[in-house]
């Protein structure tokens, strides 16, 4: 007589309620590393966009502007613009929640960039308060100036947080040269130096 090898029904579902049980665990944990990876590369998709704006304002002979929108209550989403004003007001001309082509309508803008975060995501970005809402890279020297102030001969820097909470958020300091570093403010944010 040959035997059949296999699993009976009562094994395979002992099998499907271990792995259920094994799945319900491990979900939340994976959910909230999936979270942190996304604030991670948000931070540093805004990071490799500040670097380009330097690069822009060095290589076009013209300031670039980087101009915030934090979200408010009710807000979809936060989001930023690069963009270049040949009318050299430094005034903030763009808006990133527009649609494509209505963002810049100003003839004196032009958009270079846009980046949206929908708040559905998970991660938003946020400015300290009083804070203008955008910065200028001076095309002459790639340094930094907020509004129509030039930051020359002192240190200060201008600053974007990347959160998900106040406890896990990454905060990206422009100092005066144009330069961004970046830093944990929060705990649970392994690989980032914190601040």
């Amino acid at each position: 007589m040959r035997r059949v090898l296999g699993l009976t029904l009562i094994e395979l579902m002992i099998t499907i309620a271990v792995v259920g049980v094994l799945l319900a665990l491990a979900a939340p944990s994976f959910y909230e590393f999936m979270l942190v990876q996304r604030l991670k590369g948000v931070n540093a998709e805004l990071v490799t966009d500040l670097q380009l704006a330097r690069s822009e304002a060095v290589s076009r002979g013209r300031d670039v502007q980087v101009q915030f929108m934090t979200p408010d209550a009710g807000a979809s989403m936060s989001c930023y613009t690069l963009y270049v004003d040949t009318s050299l007001n430094p005034t903030l001309k763009c808006d990133c929640t527009q649609a494509p082509g209505e963002r810049c309508p100003e003839p004196t803008t032009t958009e270079i960039r846009t980046v949206q975060i929908p708040i559905a995501r998970g991660v938003t970005l946020a400015l300290p308060d009083g804070q203008a809402p955008g910065v200028a890279f001076v095309s002459t020297t790639g340094t930094i100036r907020i509004g129509n102030v030039a930051v020359a001969g002192r240190l200060p820097t201008y600053v974007v947080f990347a959160q998900i909470d106040d406890a896990r958020r990454l905060k990206t300091d422009i100092g005066q040269s144009g330069r961004p570093t970046v830093c944990a403010t929060g705990g649970g944010l392994t690989g980032v130096p914190k601040c």
